[in-house]
C-alpha cells in the first residue's frame, strides 16, 4: 500500500507556507520528526493525525489520502488484474488482493462482495460462513440492484447443498426475470444498424447458454460461480457455429 501522508504533509505545509519547525513548535514536537514523516521514514500517530488535520483545516481522509487510496485500489487496473487472476483460477492471490483494499475500506460493499465471490470460488469449507456472512451484510447495505443480484445468486449457490427443494425455489424466486434482464432491455436503446448488430450479439450469447445447458448439462458450483463472476467464455460471434448450435437446440426441443 503507498504511503501518502508523508507527501500531504509536506504539500499541505507549503500551501500554507509554514516551515518543519513551525509545524514542529504547534505539534510539540521537533522538526526532524515532521522532516522523517514527510520522507516516509515514519508515521504520525492518530493524535498528531488529528491535530494536523485541524491545523491546516482539511479531513483526516484527506491527510491520509484516502482518495488516491481509493484510485489505486478502484482503478482499471486492478479490476483487470483480478479478472485475470479469476481466469487462470488463482483464487490466493485474489482473496490477498481484496483483503488489502478491505484494510482501507473495511464497510465497502463492492470490496465486500468481491470478496465474497473469490471465497466461494476458492471453494474451502473454511471460507463459506465468512462467504455467507460477507453477502448478507452487502445484501443488508446495498441499493444498487445489478450487485444486490449477483450477490443473491452467489449465496444461492453457497447455501443451496443446506436448502431443501422449497427453500431453494423461494430464494430463486428473488432473482430476476429472463424479460427483465439488462440484455433484453438495453435492445430498446438501439435503432437501426445498431439494433441489428446488438441483437446478433444477444442472440450468439443466448444460443451459446442453452446449448451448453443441453450438452453439458448441470453445471457444477464452481463453475456457475466463474460464468457469473466472468461471463460465459466460449460464446462465439460465429455464423456456422451457431447454426450448428441452433441444430443441436431443435432436435432437442423437438425430442
Amino acid at each position: 500500500m503507498n504511503n501518502y501522508i508523508g507527501e500531504n504533509i509536506r504539500s499541505l505545509r507549503r500551501q500554507k507556507d509554514v516551515t518543519q519547525e513551525e509545524l514542529s513548535e504547534y505539534l510539540n514536537t521537533s522538526f526532524q520528526t515532521i522532516s522523517k514523516w514527510e520522507r516516509g521514514e515514519n508515521l504520525p500517530d492518530i493524535n498528531m493525525l488529528v491535530a494536523m488535520a485541524n491545523y491546516f483545516d482539511v479531513s483526516t481522509d484527506e491527510l491520509l489520502g484516502m482518495d488516491k487510496h481509493k484510485s489505486d485500489f478502484f482503478s482499471y487496473d486492478f479490476y483487470k488484474n483480478i479478472n485475470e487472476l479469476m481466469k487462470e483460477s488463482k483464487y490466493d492471490e485474489a482473496v490477498n488482493k481484496h483483503r488489502e483494499a478491505q484494510k482501507i475500506y473495511p464497510n465497502n460493499t463492492g470490496i465486500n462482495a468481491g470478496l465474497a465471490m473469490v471465497l466461494a470460488l476458492r471453494n474451502e469449507l473454511s471460507d463459506w460462513d465468512e462467504a455467507v456472512e460477507l453477502c448478507q451484510r452487502v445484501l443488508g447495505e446495498l441499493q444498487y440492484e445489478k450487485v444486490k443480484t449477483t450477490v443473491r445468486t452467489v449465496l444461492f449457490i453457497i447455501m443451496k447443498s443446506t436448502l431443501n427443494h422449497e427453500e431453494a425455489l423461494i430464494q430463486v424466486k428473488q432473482l430476476t426475470h429472463l424479460w427483465e434482464s439488462r440484455e433484453m432491455i438495453t435492445s430498446e436503446l438501439y435503432e437501426g444498424e445498431e439494433r441489428v448488430i446488438y441483437l446478433k450479439g444477444l442472440v450468439h450469447l443466448t444460443i451459446s447458454l442453452l446449448y451448453n445447458k443441453i450438452v453439458k448439462g448441470q453445471l457444477n458450483d464452481m463453475e456457475l460461480l466463474k460464468m457469473i463472476y466472468l461471463g460465459p467464455q466460449d460464446a462465439e460471434d460465429n455464423k456456422e457455429t451457431n447454426i450448428k448450435m441452433l441444430e443441436t437446440i431443435k432436435d432437442f426441443i423437438i425430442n
